[in-house]
This record gives structure tokens, sequence and C-alpha cells, in this order.
């Protein structure tokens, strides 16, 4: 027989065995690790739907209590403004969820796992479903535009020169299974 059609010993074939075995292992160890965080991927993804569907329901409210629909003339509680803000910050007496209003009734809304009120619900005060385990918490405050304060740019470059000019709405959507909450933000201007 020519040299070339032997084969391969019994020391060649353990050899390439054993490389085999080393990469197969650090490939098995690289997908092991990016199928741990997949999960995590897909609750960041159903978390931001759920931030982005409160977001939006609370934006599309109205200013204040006292703003029109339309939102012309705005709010004001100058002297001689022909239309006053409303002096509660956060829902009105006698107001629910499915009546909030205004952006501002949202202030305070804890809903989803470990809160008082353990059921997330949508606008209209139906349940939502495929969120267990999820939390949205809301904060809403005034703008602070003086000298020194969070959004003192926003006055030089927007024209918002106090506190009823807009209210900065967050909504924080949080998880057993995600190291950290999420934010999401946004600005509601009174025009």
């Amino acid at each position: 027989m020519s040299r070339f059609a032997r084969g391969i010993t019994l020391i060649e074939m353990v050899i390439s065995i054993s490389i085999l075995a080393i990469a197969l292992t650090g490939v098995t160890v690289m997908l092991g690790g990016s199928l741990s965080n997949s999960s995590d991927t897909l609750l960041e993804v159903r978390a931001v739907a759920l931030g982005q569907a409160y977001l939006d329901e609370i934006i599309g409210k109205r200013f204040d209590e006292n703003t029109r629909d339309r939102g012309v003339p705005p709010c004001r509680n100058n002297v001689g403004s022909p239309r006053a803000c409303s002096s509660t910050f956060g829902p009105e007496a006698g107001e629910t969820r499915a009546s909030f209003d205004d952006v501002d009734d949202y202030n305070g809304l804890d809903e989803g796992l470990g809160a008082s009120n353990a059921t997330l619900r949508d606008a209209l005060g139906n349940v939502r479903t495929g969120f267990d385990n999820f939390r949205v918490t809301v904060a809403v405050r005034a703008i602070a535009v003086g000298a020194g304060e969070t959004e003192a740019g926003l006055a030089i470059a927007n024209e918002l020169d106090d506190a009823q000019d807009a209210k900065l709405v967050s909504v924080t959507v949080s998880h057993r299974g995600l190291s950290q909450g999420i934010v999401f933000s946004a600005y509601k201007s009174n025009y």
C-alpha cells in the first residue's frame, strides 16, 4: 500500500478527538451564556410595550383638570388669567383609574406585582393580560425651570418659564426577573 492510503493512526485519532472536545466545550459555553440572556431580552421587550402603553394613555389626557380638551386657552394661575389651573395634584375626589381625565391624576399610580393594586389595567379599567410579575409606577411633577433646577435649560430653548408650562411624566416598569426597572419619561405641555 502507498504511504497516503494507510489511513490515520490511533494516536492521530485521539489527538483529533481531544481538539474537537476542547472546541465544542468553548462553543457550548458561549451558547449557554447567550440563551440565559435571551429571557432578559424578552422581558425588556414586554416592559417597553407596557411602558409605552401607559405613557401613551397618560400623555393623551389633558394637561390639567381645568384645561379644555383642545388645550386653548391654557390654564394659568396668574392674575387676570381667564382659566386658573387646578390646585389638586393627583386624582380629584371620587376619581378612579377609569375616570382619570388629566395628566396629574396618574401621579402615584402603582399597579402590578407587589403593589396594593396587584392588577395592571388599561385606560378603560380592563385587566391587562400577559403581564404577570410586572409592576408599573407613575410619577408626575411640574417642571423645575428655576436657576440650577432640573429643567433650567428648557426655559431658554423653549420659552417654558414656570411650573405651569409643562409636567414631566415618568413611568417605571419593573419585573422580578430584571435587575432594575426601566423608566420612560415624557413632557406634557400646557398649550
